[in-house]
């Protein structure tokens, strides 16, 4: 199937003139009068932290070597 430039301008043409359809009927309506809101407080919990200590390269045993780390 041969497509031609008259089809890809008409069809990007069209999805203008649909957008540009949405657009203005998303003018029409009216927005929500009742808003959400999101309210953010800080709850009094005590936090905790991880240490982290590196170990270095570890070499496995030789039953546990497989064909990835060899």
């Amino acid at each position: 199937m041969v497509i031609k430039s008259q089809q890809i301008v008409g069809i990007a043409g069209a999805f203008a003139l649909v957008g540009g359809a949405l657009w203005a009927s998303s003018a029409l309506f009216s927005p929500p009068t009742d808003m959400p809101s999101v309210e953010i407080s800080q709850v009094p919990e005590r936090s905790w932290a991880v240490e982290i200590t590196d170990l270095g390269p570890v070499e496995p045993t030789p039953e546990k070597r497989t064909a990835a780390n060899r």
